[in-house]
């Protein structure tokens, strides 16, 4: 339940040719129990018929912020993009091919709301087909580090999912980190980030249900993929060894952090521990 004093909420939703799933996407969050809502949505030059899903359900909907970018910017500007145009208490992201738990909010408001030392409220995920059917014997794992020292958090948030990207945040606390950074491991950087700030809480009580579409791609694949069109400002280091740069993005996120001396000297050996240890049981895994 929402009323008018309820903490208002900011959904950020960077669409690209997401036409075949995005009206379910919408519904789920139009139709969401916690109604002090205000969904961003921003369309990066798509070229299927998603801007005019798009601008049917923002004149069907006020809470829905529409907006079409000049040129493709890529989805990483495109997700800062949506982040910027925020002015709410919390903020979460979405993506155009998944559905939510009409309780997905609600549950996570409530969760925040009664510990305020949480960075982040992430419900559990499941795995979808094209035709919404639950896939089963595919889950997927997650660390709740309520409880955690914060160099416990940062050591366990090196091995997060990085599901917990699309949870609930302090619009305060996600603004003041690197939501992408221009290399490989960004969602690791930006986790590591948010880990430093707080704690993150899973809510088994809502569900997100995201959609598989990656079959037959392992992680060395994406990575292959990464190189060539995601980032294309990569160096040679970086193109022999796509990870080289993370521990040295992870050090200075450390470095510009508030913690104590003897804590940043004991999640550094934690970095320099784990960062190389994650990419070698990493590569050749199906996704």
């Amino acid at each position: 339940m929402t009323n008018q004093d309820s903490p208002t909420v900011g959904i950020g939703l960077p669409v690209y040719n997401n036409s075949k799933h995005l009206s379910k996407t919408l519904d789920s969050l139009i139709n969401q129990t916690y109604s002090n809502i205000f969904i961003y949505l921003s369309d990066d030059c798509s070229n299927d018929g998603t801007d005019a899903i798009c601008e049917l359900y923002a004149e069907k909907d006020k809470r829905i912020q529409y907006s079409r970018n000049e040129i493709n910017v890529g989805p990483y500007e495109n997700h800062e993009k949506v982040l910027s145009l925020s002015t709410t208490d919390y903020f979460m992201f979405s993506r155009g091919h998944e559905i939510l738990s009409l309780n997905l909010i609600e549950e996570c408001v409530r969760v925040m709301e009664e510990d305020r030392s949480l960075a982040f409220a992430f419900a559990r995920t499941v795995w979808i087909d094209e035709k919404d059917n639950i896939i089963p014997n595919k889950p997927i794992g997650y660390i709740d580090t309520r409880g955690f020292d914060v160099v416990t958090r940062c050591a366990l948030g090196l091995w997060n999912n990085p599901n917990c990207f699309y949870g609930l945040a302090r619009s305060e606390a996600i603004k003041s980190i690197r939501i992408f950074v221009q290399s490989m491991g960004s969602d690791q950087i930006m986790l590591f980030e948010m880990a430093l700030i707080g704690a993150f809480a899973h809510v088994p009580s809502a569900t997100r249900y995201r959609r598989y579409i990656y079959s037959e791609e392992t992680f060395r694949k994406r990575v292959e993929k990464y190189k060539t069109i995601t980032f294309k400002k990569l160096n040679i280091i970086e193109r022999i060894w796509p990870y080289a740069r993370t521990p040295f993005e992870l050090i200075l996120s450390l470095k510009k952090s508030n913690i104590s001396i003897k804590n940043k000297i004991l999640i550094l050996f934690v970095i320099l521990f784990n960062s190389p240890l994650r990419y070698l049981v990493s590569v050749g895994k199906q996704l």
